[in-house]
Protein backbone atom coordinates (compact mmCIF):
# COMPACT_ATOMS: atom_id res chain seq x y z
CA UNK A 1 0.00 0.00 0.00
CA UNK A 2 2.86 2.63 0.59
CA UNK A 3 5.58 0.58 -1.60
CA UNK A 4 7.20 3.94 -2.92
CA UNK A 5 7.13 7.09 -0.27
CA UNK A 6 8.07 10.69 -1.34
CA UNK A 7 9.38 12.84 1.54
CA UNK A 8 9.70 16.37 1.11
CA UNK A 9 12.64 17.92 3.10
CA UNK A 10 13.28 21.24 3.58
CA UNK A 11 16.39 19.98 5.19
CA UNK A 12 15.03 20.66 8.86
CA UNK A 13 15.30 18.42 11.34
CA UNK A 14 11.83 18.04 11.40
CA UNK A 15 12.23 16.03 7.66
CA UNK A 16 15.38 14.47 9.26
CA UNK A 17 13.01 13.31 11.71
CA UNK A 18 10.59 11.86 9.06
CA UNK A 19 13.26 9.96 7.17
CA UNK A 20 14.56 8.25 10.65
CA UNK A 21 10.85 6.65 11.73
CA UNK A 22 9.16 6.19 8.14
CA UNK A 23 10.67 1.76 8.12
CA UNK A 24 7.79 2.24 10.51
CA UNK A 25 5.27 2.52 8.62
CA UNK A 26 4.34 -1.23 7.27
CA UNK A 27 5.13 -2.04 3.27
CA UNK A 28 7.55 0.59 2.49
CA UNK A 29 9.88 -0.08 -0.33
CA UNK A 30 11.52 2.73 -1.54
CA UNK A 31 11.87 6.41 -0.43
CA UNK A 32 12.66 9.48 -2.52
CA UNK A 33 14.00 12.62 -0.20
CA UNK A 34 12.72 15.71 -2.74
CA UNK A 35 13.73 19.72 -1.87
CA UNK A 36 12.77 22.31 -3.96
CA UNK A 37 14.53 25.09 -4.14
CA UNK A 38 12.51 28.31 -4.29
CA UNK A 39 15.44 30.80 -5.65
CA UNK A 40 18.95 30.71 -7.25
CA UNK A 41 21.63 30.44 -5.30
CA UNK A 42 24.72 27.77 -4.18
CA UNK A 43 23.27 24.24 -4.07
CA UNK A 44 22.02 22.93 -0.62
CA UNK A 45 24.37 21.33 1.83
CA UNK A 46 25.12 17.44 1.99
CA UNK A 47 25.04 16.60 5.47
CA UNK A 48 21.13 16.91 5.74
CA UNK A 49 20.75 14.81 2.93
CA UNK A 50 23.54 11.83 4.04
CA UNK A 51 22.01 11.98 7.65
CA UNK A 52 18.55 11.13 5.95
CA UNK A 53 20.45 8.52 3.64
CA UNK A 54 22.27 6.84 6.23
CA UNK A 55 19.05 6.71 8.37
CA UNK A 56 17.00 4.77 5.60
CA UNK A 57 19.99 2.19 4.99
CA UNK A 58 19.74 1.43 8.58
CA UNK A 59 15.83 0.61 7.77
CA UNK A 60 16.69 -1.43 5.18
CA UNK A 61 15.47 0.86 2.45
CA UNK A 62 16.93 2.39 -0.25
CA UNK A 63 16.37 6.08 -1.10
CA UNK A 64 17.50 8.58 -4.02
CA UNK A 65 17.45 12.26 -3.70
CA UNK A 66 15.68 14.65 -5.95
CA UNK A 67 16.30 18.19 -6.05
CA UNK A 68 14.07 20.62 -8.40
CA UNK A 69 15.00 23.94 -9.59
CA UNK A 70 12.21 26.65 -8.96
CA UNK A 71 9.83 26.82 -11.84
CA UNK A 72 7.96 29.98 -11.00
CA UNK A 73 5.38 27.31 -9.03
CA UNK A 74 4.38 27.69 -5.29
CA UNK A 75 6.59 24.57 -2.87
CA UNK A 76 3.29 22.76 -2.55
CA UNK A 77 2.74 22.42 -6.44
CA UNK A 78 6.21 20.96 -6.66
CA UNK A 79 5.85 18.34 -4.26
CA UNK A 80 2.43 17.63 -5.41
CA UNK A 81 3.90 16.83 -8.99
CA UNK A 82 6.78 14.90 -8.37
CA UNK A 83 4.66 12.26 -5.87
CA UNK A 84 2.17 11.78 -8.61
CA UNK A 85 5.05 12.03 -11.87
CA UNK A 86 6.92 9.42 -9.42
CA UNK A 87 3.77 7.30 -8.81
CA UNK A 88 4.66 7.84 -4.90
CA UNK A 89 1.96 6.16 -3.04
CA UNK A 90 2.32 7.96 0.42
CA UNK A 91 3.58 11.39 1.00
CA UNK A 92 5.22 12.19 4.46
CA UNK A 93 5.56 15.39 5.87
CA UNK A 94 7.78 16.01 8.96
CA UNK A 95 7.15 19.32 10.66
CA UNK A 96 8.29 21.42 13.64
CA UNK A 97 4.76 21.70 15.36
CA UNK A 98 1.19 20.21 14.90
CA UNK A 99 0.05 22.94 15.41
CA UNK A 100 0.96 24.58 11.96
CA UNK A 101 -1.78 22.72 10.96
CA UNK A 102 -4.13 24.29 12.23
CA UNK A 103 -4.89 26.61 8.80
CA UNK A 104 -5.50 24.75 5.92
CA UNK A 105 -5.49 27.53 4.23
CA UNK A 106 -2.68 29.60 5.34
CA UNK A 107 1.02 29.60 3.07
CA UNK A 108 1.87 26.42 5.04
CA UNK A 109 3.77 24.03 2.89
CA UNK A 110 2.52 20.82 4.83
CA UNK A 111 -1.12 22.29 4.64
CA UNK A 112 -1.15 23.42 1.78
CA UNK A 113 -0.09 19.62 0.73
CA UNK A 114 -2.20 17.81 2.38
CA UNK A 115 -5.10 20.12 1.83
CA UNK A 116 -4.85 19.66 -1.84
CA UNK A 117 -2.77 16.25 -2.01
CA UNK A 118 -4.48 12.92 -4.42
CA UNK A 119 -3.09 9.92 -2.62
CA UNK A 120 -2.17 9.59 0.96
CA UNK A 121 -0.52 11.99 3.23
CA UNK A 122 1.49 11.23 6.64
CA UNK A 123 1.75 13.83 8.99
CA UNK A 124 4.53 13.31 12.19
CA UNK A 125 5.30 16.01 14.10
CA UNK A 126 9.12 16.71 15.03
CA UNK A 127 8.57 15.85 18.55
CA UNK A 128 7.50 12.18 17.27
CA UNK A 129 3.69 12.29 18.78
CA UNK A 130 3.27 10.09 21.72
CA UNK A 131 5.98 8.02 21.07
CA UNK A 132 6.41 4.37 20.14
CA UNK A 133 6.25 2.97 16.86
CA UNK A 134 3.74 4.97 14.41
CA UNK A 135 1.30 1.95 13.69
CA UNK A 136 1.32 0.38 17.25
CA UNK A 137 -1.93 1.89 18.63
CA UNK A 138 -3.96 3.45 16.33
CA UNK A 139 -6.76 5.45 16.67
CA UNK A 140 -9.84 4.73 13.66
CA UNK A 141 -12.57 7.01 13.86
CA UNK A 142 -15.63 5.32 12.02
CA UNK A 143 -19.10 6.81 10.29
CA UNK A 144 -20.04 2.55 10.68
CA UNK A 145 -19.90 2.11 7.16
CA UNK A 146 -18.18 -0.63 6.15
CA UNK A 147 -14.19 0.59 6.04
CA UNK A 148 -12.68 1.51 2.60
CA UNK A 149 -10.07 -1.66 1.43
CA UNK A 150 -7.37 1.04 2.24
CA UNK A 151 -8.44 1.44 6.21
CA UNK A 152 -8.94 -2.34 5.92
CA UNK A 153 -5.19 -2.70 4.61
CA UNK A 154 -4.07 -0.43 7.42
CA UNK A 155 -5.95 -2.48 9.97
CA UNK A 156 -4.62 -6.18 8.83
CA UNK A 157 -1.41 -5.57 8.16
CA UNK A 158 0.85 -8.35 9.29
CA UNK A 159 3.08 -5.99 10.80
CA UNK A 160 0.34 -4.10 12.45
CA UNK A 161 0.73 -6.44 15.91
CA UNK A 162 -0.55 -3.81 18.44
CA UNK A 163 -3.80 -2.26 18.88
CA UNK A 164 -6.60 0.15 17.17
CA UNK A 165 -9.28 2.03 18.86
CA UNK A 166 -12.35 2.29 16.26
CA UNK A 167 -14.30 5.39 17.34
CA UNK A 168 -17.92 6.75 16.25
CA UNK A 169 -18.36 10.18 17.63
CA UNK A 170 -22.69 11.00 17.37
CA UNK A 171 -23.09 14.03 17.61
CA UNK A 172 -25.21 16.10 20.15
CA UNK A 173 -28.10 16.26 17.77
CA UNK A 174 -28.36 12.69 17.71
CA UNK A 175 -27.78 12.13 21.43
CA UNK A 176 -29.75 9.05 22.51
CA UNK A 177 -28.55 6.85 19.42
CA UNK A 178 -25.74 5.75 21.33
CA UNK A 179 -26.93 1.88 21.33
CA UNK A 180 -27.79 1.45 18.44
CA UNK A 181 -24.17 2.77 17.14
CA UNK A 182 -22.55 0.94 19.60
CA UNK A 183 -24.08 -2.51 18.38
CA UNK A 184 -23.74 -1.36 14.63
CA UNK A 185 -19.61 -0.37 15.83
CA UNK A 186 -19.32 -3.93 17.50
CA UNK A 187 -20.39 -5.55 14.48
CA UNK A 188 -18.14 -4.00 12.18
CA UNK A 189 -15.73 -4.81 14.89
CA UNK A 190 -16.77 -8.76 14.60
CA UNK A 191 -16.59 -8.26 10.40
CA UNK A 192 -12.65 -7.01 10.49
CA UNK A 193 -11.54 -10.07 12.73
CA UNK A 194 -8.81 -11.46 12.88
CA UNK A 195 -6.54 -8.55 11.75
CA UNK A 196 -3.28 -9.01 13.92
CA UNK A 197 -4.45 -6.32 16.38
CA UNK A 198 -6.70 -6.26 19.41
CA UNK A 199 -9.51 -4.26 18.10
CA UNK A 200 -11.64 -1.93 20.58
CA UNK A 201 -14.77 -0.39 19.97
CA UNK A 202 -15.85 2.98 21.69
CA UNK A 203 -18.79 5.69 21.27
CA UNK A 204 -19.02 9.11 22.26
CA UNK A 205 -21.13 12.01 21.95
CA UNK A 206 -19.67 15.66 20.87
CA UNK A 207 -18.37 17.46 18.35
CA UNK A 208 -16.44 14.89 15.97
CA UNK A 209 -12.93 16.87 15.37
CA UNK A 210 -12.82 17.61 18.85
CA UNK A 211 -13.73 14.78 20.60
CA UNK A 212 -11.24 12.36 17.88
CA UNK A 213 -8.40 14.70 19.47
CA UNK A 214 -9.01 14.26 22.87
CA UNK A 215 -10.25 10.30 22.51
CA UNK A 216 -6.48 10.63 20.85
CA UNK A 217 -4.84 11.97 23.89
CA UNK A 218 -6.67 9.54 26.57
CA UNK A 219 -5.48 6.66 24.48
CA UNK A 220 -1.99 7.32 23.80
CA UNK A 221 -3.26 6.80 20.29
CA UNK A 222 0.20 6.45 18.22
CA UNK A 223 -1.68 7.48 15.14
CA UNK A 224 -4.45 8.35 13.59
CA UNK A 225 -6.01 6.82 10.66
CA UNK A 226 -8.93 9.25 9.00
CA UNK A 227 -10.26 9.31 5.23
CA UNK A 228 -9.64 12.48 3.38
CA UNK A 229 -13.60 12.69 2.34
CA UNK A 230 -16.23 11.02 4.67
CA UNK A 231 -19.73 10.62 3.41
CA UNK A 232 -21.28 13.84 4.49
CA UNK A 233 -18.44 15.84 3.16
CA UNK A 234 -18.14 14.00 -0.18
CA UNK A 235 -20.96 15.47 -2.21
CA UNK A 236 -19.23 18.85 -1.95
CA UNK A 237 -16.19 20.32 -3.32
CA UNK A 238 -14.09 20.80 -0.88
CA UNK A 239 -10.66 19.05 -1.33
CA UNK A 240 -10.55 17.82 2.39
CA UNK A 241 -13.47 16.92 4.98
CA UNK A 242 -14.87 18.90 7.45
CA UNK A 243 -13.77 16.72 10.46
CA UNK A 244 -10.58 15.17 8.75
CA UNK A 245 -9.70 19.50 8.43
CA UNK A 246 -11.03 19.61 12.27
CA UNK A 247 -8.61 16.66 13.85
CA UNK A 248 -5.70 18.24 11.64
CA UNK A 249 -6.62 21.23 13.19
CA UNK A 250 -5.96 20.23 17.00
CA UNK A 251 -4.33 16.65 16.92
CA UNK A 252 -1.13 15.85 18.43
CA UNK A 253 -0.58 12.77 17.75
CA UNK A 254 0.95 11.59 13.88
CA UNK A 255 -2.39 11.75 11.15
CA UNK A 256 -2.42 9.16 8.52
CA UNK A 257 -4.63 10.93 5.66
CA UNK A 258 -6.39 8.33 3.39
CA UNK A 259 -7.32 9.37 -0.21
CA UNK A 260 -9.79 6.73 0.01
CA UNK A 261 -12.40 7.11 -2.90
CA UNK A 262 -16.21 8.11 -1.87
CA UNK A 263 -18.70 6.43 -3.97
CA UNK A 264 -21.70 8.57 -4.54
CA UNK A 265 -25.16 7.49 -5.79
CA UNK A 266 -26.71 10.08 -7.43
CA UNK A 267 -30.29 10.26 -7.87
CA UNK A 268 -32.36 12.91 -9.99
CA UNK A 269 -35.80 13.11 -9.05
CA UNK A 270 -38.82 14.89 -8.22
CA UNK A 271 -39.69 15.38 -4.42
CA UNK A 272 -42.72 14.21 -3.30
CA UNK A 273 -44.91 16.18 -1.00
CA UNK A 274 -43.39 15.20 2.70
CA UNK A 275 -39.58 15.83 1.12
CA UNK A 276 -40.83 19.54 0.30
CA UNK A 277 -39.35 20.42 3.98
CA UNK A 278 -36.05 19.26 3.08
CA UNK A 279 -36.07 21.61 -0.04
CA UNK A 280 -36.96 24.72 2.22
CA UNK A 281 -34.12 23.35 4.23
CA UNK A 282 -32.40 23.85 1.41
CA UNK A 283 -33.52 27.63 0.32
CA UNK A 284 -32.85 28.84 4.06
CA UNK A 285 -29.77 30.34 2.45
CA UNK A 286 -32.02 31.53 -0.34
CA UNK A 287 -34.49 33.54 0.27
CA UNK A 288 -36.07 31.69 2.78
CA UNK A 289 -38.47 30.17 -0.14
CA UNK A 290 -41.59 28.09 0.99
CA UNK A 291 -42.93 25.19 -0.66
CA UNK A 292 -46.53 25.00 -1.79
CA UNK A 293 -47.80 21.35 -2.17
CA UNK A 294 -50.91 22.82 -4.74
CA UNK A 295 -48.85 24.79 -6.90
CA UNK A 296 -45.25 23.58 -6.81
CA UNK A 297 -43.16 20.88 -8.26
CA UNK A 298 -39.86 20.68 -7.07
CA UNK A 299 -37.08 18.62 -8.46
CA UNK A 300 -33.96 17.46 -6.54
CA UNK A 301 -30.91 15.76 -7.08
CA UNK A 302 -29.65 13.09 -3.89
CA UNK A 303 -26.31 12.04 -3.55
CA UNK A 304 -26.97 9.00 -1.01
CA UNK A 305 -29.70 10.76 0.88
CA UNK A 306 -28.61 14.35 1.03
CA UNK A 307 -30.57 16.42 -1.08
CA UNK A 308 -27.26 18.72 -2.97
CA UNK A 309 -29.86 20.66 -5.51
CA UNK A 310 -33.09 21.90 -6.28
CA UNK A 311 -35.42 23.24 -8.60
CA UNK A 312 -39.66 24.45 -8.88
CA UNK A 313 -41.59 24.93 -11.48
CA UNK A 314 -44.63 26.94 -9.80
CA UNK A 315 -48.32 27.52 -11.44
CA UNK A 316 -49.92 30.74 -11.26
CA UNK A 317 -52.79 31.58 -12.15
CA UNK A 318 -52.08 32.38 -15.57
CA UNK A 319 -48.26 30.67 -16.06
CA UNK A 320 -45.76 28.56 -15.16
CA UNK A 321 -42.77 30.11 -13.25
CA UNK A 322 -39.36 28.38 -13.02
CA UNK A 323 -37.51 29.45 -9.41
CA UNK A 324 -35.73 28.05 -6.50
CA UNK A 325 -32.93 26.68 -8.70
CA UNK A 326 -30.17 26.32 -5.61
CA UNK A 327 -27.55 24.57 -4.59
CA UNK A 328 -25.69 25.39 -1.18
CA UNK A 329 -22.48 26.80 -1.95
CA UNK A 330 -20.61 23.47 -0.09
CA UNK A 331 -22.10 21.23 -2.98
CA UNK A 332 -21.31 23.34 -6.01
CA UNK A 333 -18.80 22.82 -9.02
CA UNK A 334 -20.73 18.87 -9.26
CA UNK A 335 -22.91 19.79 -11.54
CA UNK A 336 -26.07 19.15 -9.73
CA UNK A 337 -28.10 22.59 -10.78
CA UNK A 338 -27.81 21.20 -14.18
CA UNK A 339 -28.90 17.72 -13.19
CA UNK A 340 -32.03 19.41 -11.22
CA UNK A 341 -33.12 21.99 -14.22
CA UNK A 342 -32.64 18.89 -16.30
CA UNK A 343 -35.09 16.96 -14.79
CA UNK A 344 -37.33 19.99 -14.37
CA UNK A 345 -37.56 20.75 -17.97
CA UNK A 346 -37.87 17.36 -19.07
CA UNK A 347 -41.06 17.00 -17.42
CA UNK A 348 -42.14 20.63 -17.43
CA UNK A 349 -41.50 20.95 -21.18
CA UNK A 350 -45.49 20.29 -22.30
CA UNK A 351 -46.21 24.22 -20.85
CA UNK A 352 -44.56 27.79 -21.50
CA UNK A 353 -42.19 28.52 -19.15
CA UNK A 354 -41.38 32.06 -17.56
CA UNK A 355 -38.58 33.01 -15.31
CA UNK A 356 -36.69 36.12 -13.59
CA UNK A 357 -33.08 34.96 -14.43
CA UNK A 358 -30.06 36.04 -12.66
CA UNK A 359 -28.27 37.87 -15.46
CA UNK A 360 -25.19 36.25 -14.82
CA UNK A 361 -27.14 33.02 -15.68
CA UNK A 362 -28.30 33.88 -18.59
CA UNK A 363 -26.85 31.70 -20.65
CA UNK A 364 -26.79 28.87 -18.54
CA UNK A 365 -30.76 28.59 -19.06
CA UNK A 366 -30.54 29.60 -22.72
CA UNK A 367 -29.36 26.22 -22.92
CA UNK A 368 -32.29 24.44 -21.52
CA UNK A 369 -34.29 27.08 -24.71
CA UNK A 370 -35.35 29.95 -22.13
CA UNK A 371 -35.09 33.37 -24.36
CA UNK A 372 -35.08 37.07 -22.73
CA UNK A 373 -38.00 38.94 -22.88
CA UNK A 374 -39.02 42.15 -22.01
CA UNK A 375 -40.99 43.18 -18.60
CA UNK A 376 -44.29 43.71 -20.09
CA UNK A 377 -44.32 40.29 -21.50
CA UNK A 378 -44.44 38.17 -18.27
CA UNK A 379 -48.18 36.98 -17.20
CA UNK A 380 -49.25 39.59 -14.56
CA UNK A 381 -48.85 37.39 -11.56
CA UNK A 382 -45.33 36.62 -12.41
CA UNK A 383 -44.51 40.05 -13.31
CA UNK A 384 -45.69 41.00 -9.73
CA UNK A 385 -43.26 38.84 -7.63
CA UNK A 386 -40.88 41.63 -9.02
CA UNK A 387 -43.14 44.69 -8.60
CA UNK A 388 -40.37 46.07 -6.32
CA UNK A 389 -38.43 46.78 -9.26
CA UNK A 390 -40.85 49.23 -10.84
CA UNK A 391 -39.90 48.17 -13.81
CA UNK A 392 -36.57 48.40 -13.93
CA UNK A 393 -35.36 44.90 -13.88
CA UNK A 394 -32.09 45.83 -15.04
CA UNK A 395 -31.35 47.56 -12.28
CA UNK A 396 -32.56 44.88 -10.08
CA UNK A 397 -30.09 42.30 -11.92
CA UNK A 398 -33.03 40.16 -13.66
CA UNK A 399 -33.97 39.26 -16.73
CA UNK A 400 -37.16 38.30 -17.64
CA UNK A 401 -37.07 34.65 -20.08
CA UNK A 402 -39.30 32.32 -21.33
CA UNK A 403 -39.03 28.90 -22.48
CA UNK A 404 -42.24 27.82 -25.03
CA UNK A 405 -43.71 24.34 -24.90
CA UNK A 406 -42.09 21.81 -26.52
CA UNK A 407 -39.44 18.85 -26.85
CA UNK A 408 -36.42 19.67 -24.38
CA UNK A 409 -33.35 19.30 -26.12
CA UNK A 410 -30.38 21.07 -24.22
CA UNK A 411 -28.80 23.83 -26.38
CA UNK A 412 -24.60 23.68 -26.76
CA UNK A 413 -23.19 26.41 -24.87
Amino acid sequence: MFAKVLIPTDLSEASIVMAERIGEVPGVREVVLFHARVSAGPPPADEPFRRMQEALQRQGIPAEVSIAESDGTSVPEMILRAAAEMGANLIAMGVRDQGLLRNLFSGNVAAAVLRDAKTHVLIVSQSGGGGGPLFARLLVPTDLADPAPEVRSVLEDPAGSGTAVLLHVVEPERAGTEREAGDRLAALCENLKPTGRRLTAMVRTGSPARTICAVADETGASAVVIPRIGKRDAPGSAPLGSVTAGVVGCIKSPVLVLAVPVHLRIETRELRRDEFALAEEIWTDYHQLKADPETDRIFGVFADETLVSVARCRRHPDGYEVDGVFTPVRFRGRGYARRAMDALVEACQHDTLYMHSVRNLVDFYGAYGFVSIPESDLPPTIRARFAFALGEMEGANVQPMRRAAGPFRRNKA
